[in-house]
């Protein structure tokens, strides 16, 4: 009997013994691969990624890759960790070494969403940044970018009427910000106050701002901030899909559409395609009290994208036009100074006109084109990007009293510009080293502008070189970045005084420097970010000098203008005291040296186009400072309360006084109630009311006309999101200005004249369609909650 139970025993060993050598011999497996950002295909940095089972795990770097080696062969739950987020886990079988790429949301937990409505920030970056996707881009279709943006905290609109809105951050714009579109740096003319962003925003599929000069990597004269539009990442389509958005507006009776189409090639791996169009056209808009007569417009836009991917090598095409005809109030051509200035005090305007789809003088018209090559290329040091870039930008902008046609029926335009421009971005995302990951990268554009017709400003040749070095370190709770650059510019300037040919060549170099640091305590995330930038003048402000068409100004520029030099500081503070609430606070200050500004001069000027009130571009020394404070908190289990307020100051240094076109303090209540959430179908109601102060910030004489009084303006609207026959349904019904209040903006040029848009009753939609079945993804994500 005991020598059975001993020969049991030993049978039991030998069989534990033969196990254990087959597992050692199936454990030799290893798990590598990527995780990237599921909203614009980035690599995410610092995800821990271990299996749940045995604890082996790996940190991803600063490519987003990690490798996990000695596996055994066997199920497993693979967990996904990042900061503050929620763990993320999918299973995973593993009988043979395997490498995968992993797309995660980045920002799905609700806690810490970077939506726009909540005004979160990027948690897990040094700098501090607000970004606009999902059912906050929807709710921003069929908007210009200007009015889309305006839903970040500390952004603004400057604008020529209703149509014509370009961003102002902190109280900056125009050439102080930066917009890169679809990784190309947009150039037009945007160096003009009534020259907006020649992109089509639905094109979007993320809209990040980084406000102030944060980062360097775009260039040295990132002054007010950096505006990211972003397209979805071609690597990330899946499955080919149709999406139909539509917008209906009862002011100025507007129908925007815009169809998109995209997939993967069915014969070709790895080929993905975009396609892309979009139609606007709206009539004369209305006041409370009054239509505004010529501001209708007409645009369409369209844009096709190629994407083809190997294992290490990328290559992306994409092309995009941009094409926009918009009326000018008319009510701002005036004829003589005596008229000009009894505009200035009439409750109404001199010129007005029932609804109409009409657009006649004055009107402008542009036509920008962008072609952009992409190519990456994964080495075993990092990751290595070539992006070429070329711009064309028609500009016209047409006079009432020139009425010249040409031979082919077109009015012959007053301003002409042709604006073309070649960049080329080269950069270098070397791998993580010792918790360090750097990225170095040249950049180069030239430019060349030809105009015809009227001078306003001259032909010219630009050159600009620049070279960065950017440092990122990470530990636990605390990332640092720093960055160094260096630019050099050029301008062959050629134009004619006095009947003699000029042709002053303008030369500007100088370094750049941009620090953030991150630290994240249990209830409080700290962000410390600063830095210096500098900006040369533009030919605008150096030569420019006559009637701007589109603006209603006279304009004149000074060529003893010399740079700015920029240093700027911002602190700010996410608290997480009280659960179910954040908040957000920040301080900044920013001290520009030689500030070129856009000043009101005395007398306005008479010319044979009309009268019109006179600007010049004059230089001081100028203090920006303010705050901004943005909080989300729930109310209940249905109701959110989000609260958002913004307070920019701006000193001349030297003389005193106060500068002109700042934006007026603000502050915004939203509270949105959670009407149904059953069966993947979500109705959501929201209220919002916004309190715009008064500018006082002024002094006598200032501008031609005093600030307008402070307003209250209340919106409200209703979303959805249904299924219908297992299609998608997004709509949402609102109303803008819902007491018909009559009100002047202070950044509308056209207050001098006109009041601003009354009640508009909108409804948008937005219906995706798969055109294909769907597949078994590679991997299972499961949020979980």
């Amino acid at each position: 009997m005991i020598y059975f139970k001993k020969l049991r025993t030993l049978l039991f060993v030998l069989l534990c013994s033969t196990q254990l050598l087959a597992q050692q011999k199936n454990c030799s497996l290893s798990l590598s691969g990527k995780v990237l950002d599921k909203a614009n295909g980035m690599p995410v940095p610092d995800v821990t990624v271990f299996l749940a089972e045995v604890g082996l795990g790996a940190h991803t770097d600063s490519l987003g890759q990690y490798r996990i080696d000695h596996i055994c062969a066997g199920n497993y739950q693979l967990v996904y960790r990042h900061l503050n987020h929620e763990a993320i886990r999918e299973k995973i079988n593993l009988n043979q070494s395997t490498e995968k790429t992993t797309y995660i949301d980045c920002h799905t937990d609700t806690l810490h969403e970077i939506t726009v409505k909540r005004n979160r920030i990027h948690w897990e970056a040094t700098t501090v940044s607000n970004t606009i996707q999902g059912a906050d881009l929807f709710a921003a279709n069929g908007l210009n970018l200007g009015k889309a943006l305006e839903k970040v905290n500390g952004v603004s609109t400057l604008n020529t009427g209703n149509n014509i809105s370009k961003p102002v951050i902190r109280g900056m714009h125009s050439n102080r910000v930066l917009i890169i579109n679809n990784e190309i740096r947009q150039e037009g003319q945007q160096w003009g106050n009534e020259h907006a962003p020649e992109i089509d925003p639905y094109l979007a599929h993320s809209m990040t701002v980084v406000k102030g000069a944060q980062t360097i990597r775009y260039g040295s004269d990132v002054m007010g901030g950096v505006i990211l539009v972003q397209p979805e990442n071609m690597a990330n389509i899946r499955k080919a899909r149709l999406e139909w958005n539509s917008m209906l507006m009862s002011n100025g009776r507007l129908l925007n559409n815009t169809i998109l189409l995209q997939g993967p090639h069915a014969q070709v791996p790895g080929l993905t395609y975009r396609l892309q169009a979009t139609y606007k056209r709206g009539g004369n808009q209305k006041t409370p009290e009054y239509f505004l007569k010529n501001t209708g417009i007409r645009e369409l836009n369209y844009s096709a994208s190629l994407g083809y991917g190997l294992k290490k090598w990328n290559i992306e095409l994409f092309y995009s036009r941009f094409n926009t005809h918009i009326g000018i109030f008319s009510g701002s051509h005036i004829g003589n100074l005596t008229d000009l200035y009894n505009a200035f005090q009439s409750p109404k305007p001199l010129d007005s006109a029932g609804f109409s789809y009409s657009i006649d003088l004055p009107y402008q018209w542009v036509n920008h084109q962008l072609f952009k090559t992409m190519l990456t290329r994964q080495t075993p040091w990092g990751l290595l990007k070539m992006v070429y870039g070329f711009q064309n930008n028609i500009r016209k902008e047409f006079d009432r009293t020139l009425q010249t046609k040409q031979d082919d029926g077109t009015y012959k335009p007053a301003l002409f510009f042709d604006l073309r421009t070649h960049t080329m971005d080269i950069s270098f995302d070397m791998k993580q080293m010792w918790r360090l990951s750097r990225i170095i990268g040249i950049q180069s554009m030239y430019q060349n502008n030809s105009y015809f017709g009227n001078y306003f400003i001259p032909n010219y040749d630009k050159r600009q070189a620049g070279i960065y070095w950017v440092e990122k370190y990470h530990r636990r709770s605390f990332s640092m970045e720093a960055g160094l650059r260096y630019d050099i510019q050029q301008f062959d300037i050629r134009k004619w005084e006095n009947q003699v040919l000029i042709q002053p060549n303008r030369l500007w170099y100088g370094p750049a420097a941009s620090f953030a640091a991150r630290y994240q305590f249990p209830l409080l995330t700290l962000h410390l970010n600063g830095g210096t930038t500098w900006r040369a003048p533009f030919v605008n402000e150096l030569y420019s000098n006559g009637v701007h068409h589109s603006a209603a100004s006279f304009e004149i520029g000074d060529s003893l203008l010399k740079p700015e030099r920029g240093w700027n500081a911002s602190l700010t503070l996410d608290l997480n005291l009280i659960k179910k609430s954040e908040n957000e606070l920040t301080f900044f200050i920013h001290q520009i040296n030689h500030f070129i500004n856009l000043q009101p001069v005395f007398p306005a000027t008479l010319t044979i186009r009309g009268a019109f009130p006179t600007f010049q571009y004059q230089q001081v020394d100028a203090r920006f400072y303010g705050v901004e404070y943005a909080s989300a908190s729930q109310l209940h289990t249905r109701i959110d309360n989000h609260f958002k307020a913004s307070l920019i100051l701006a000193d001349k240094l030297d003389g005193g006084g106060f500068l002109v076109g700042i934006p007026p303090a603000r502050i915004q209540d939203e509270i949105e109630i959670m009407l149904l959430n059953k069966n993947k179908s979500k109705l959501t109601g929201l209220l919002s009311g916004s309190y715009t102060f008064r500018q006082n910030r002024l002094r006598a004489n200032d501008d031609y006309v005093v600030p307008p009084p402070a307003y209250f303006l209340v919106n409200t609207s209703v979303s959805g999101f249904f299924y219908r026959h297992a299609i998608p349904f997004r709509v949402e019904m609102g109303i803008n200005n819902v007491f018909n209040t009559a009100y002047r903006d202070y950044l509308n040029r056209n207050r001098y004249f006109a009041n601003e848009t009354g009640r508009n009753i909108y409804i948008k939609w937005s219906v995706p369609v798969s055109l294909q079945k769907e597949e078994p993804h590679e991997q299972l994500i499961q949020i979980i909650q």
